[in-house]
């Protein structure tokens, strides 16, 4: 469950809640280290639209700089995208194996049936991409014990 409240300030703190099986499953470390993925991906996203670093709470905006950029690609590309996709994939293999259809994945992903069709044949598919595709799979798929 995800809560938002605005502070005074004009900032805002978003809580994510986990039930205690969802901890035990996930790891809070891991949970924690999802969560500072997707912080990095909500300050890139301010720096970007702004121009300016906006996190420093009192302190002035400073400008942008690569180094502010590598952080953010780095826990987007190397860090949280690759566990997503093996979340997603997990996810279509499940689905398949509980029965779903090409038409409700197709429907869940919000995209035509030729493309839930090929997204689920490519898990099945070997390439090059199947050895760390397989792998974030099984990291989604093994409880952390943590």
């Amino acid at each position: 469950m995800i809560r938002s409240n605005f502070r005074p300030d004009g900032g805002m703190d978003i809580t994510v809640s986990l039930t205690a099986e969802e901890v035990t499953a996930i790891g809070s470390a891991e949970a924690e280290g999802l969560m500072d993925w997707v912080d990095s991906a909500l300050w890139g996203l301010a720096m970007l639209r702004t121009g300016h670093i906006c996190r420093d709470e009192g302190a002035r905006t400073t400008e942008v700089h690569a180094a502010e950029m590598d952080t953010v690609i780095r826990d987007l590309d190397v860090k949280l995208l690759p566990r997503l996709a093996g979340i997603r994939d997990a996810a279509i293999r499940r689905h398949r194996d509980l029965g779903g259809t090409i038409g409700a994945l197709a429907a869940a992903m919000d995209a035509p049936r030729s493309t839930a069709q090929t997204r689920r044949e490519a898990l099945e598919n070997p390439g090059p991409r199947t050895v760390s595709s397989r792998a974030w799979q099984e990291w989604a798929t093994t409880p952390q014990q943590y």
